[in-house]
């Protein structure tokens, strides 16, 4: 197997799963991180907006999608490249 098409694999199994890992933070701990980013400084009560809560959720989630379609989008283009050269 060649070096190119080694890295080449390498990079599109490393985007599917830093997709994932980055669609289960945002489904997972959404809620965490937006009360963390909205938490003043010394406060011990404060409010977190339902779209601060609904952005850092859904930022995260697209974010991860959007590199998922992109390792899918890479391994056809490798794989229609690959089956050009047999």
């Amino acid at each position: 197997m060649p070096l190119k098409l080694k890295q080449a694999i390498i990079l599109t199994v490393s985007l599917f799963l830093s997709g994932n890992l980055i669609t289960f933070i945002g489904f997972l701990k959404g809620r965490d991180i937006a009360t963390s980013l909205s938490r003043p400084a010394g406060a011990s009560i404060w409010s977190t907006s339902n779209e601060m809560i609904l952005a850092c959720t859904y930022v995260p989630i697209i974010i991860g999608l959007s590199l998922i379609v992109l390792s899918l989008i890479f391994s056809t283009v490798l794989f229609v490249k690959w089956l050009k050269e047999n």
